[in-house]
């Protein structure tokens, strides 16, 4: 198991929290997969993830979040990151224009304040 990342969740409602500590590389996407699966296990429909403590995000992460997206938009859960301008999580999204397809806040947003789009499986762009 790395020891490169760890994760915090925080559940409430229809809502999960995700925050992720650490490096996140190829070496350890599939544990970012099983948190993500882990935080919208038992019907979420908001799933923030906060990339704020990333100390490194490689193309392969990136390509996780791009997947998970996806995934979680076919089962009507919506993503949202959060990766404040000046980190380095926010800088490589903004490589990818990662912004096109997921919302990206700059802090974390009050999780109850969040829109739920489960009924249309679209997500709301903030």
């Amino acid at each position: 198991m790395s020891t490169l990342v760890h994760f915090v969740t925080h559940a409430t409602g229809e809502h999960a929290e995700l925050a992720v500590h650490g490096e996140i590389d190829a070496s350890n996407t599939a544990l970012l997969h099983d948190a993500i699966q882990q935080a919208v296990h038992g019907g979420r429909a908001v799933l923030v993830i906060d990339l704020t403590a990333i100390t490194y995000l490689d193309s392969a992460g990136i390509n996780t979040l791009f997947r998970i997206h996806r995934d979680l938009t076919r089962t009507g859960v919506e993503l949202h990151l959060v990766a404040p301008v000046g980190c380095c999580s926010r800088y490589a999204l903004n490589l990818v224009c990662a912004q096109r397809l997921v919302p990206i806040h700059d802090s974390r947003p009050e999780l109850r304040s969040l829109p739920v789009a489960r009924a249309s499986g679209a997500a709301a762009r903030t």
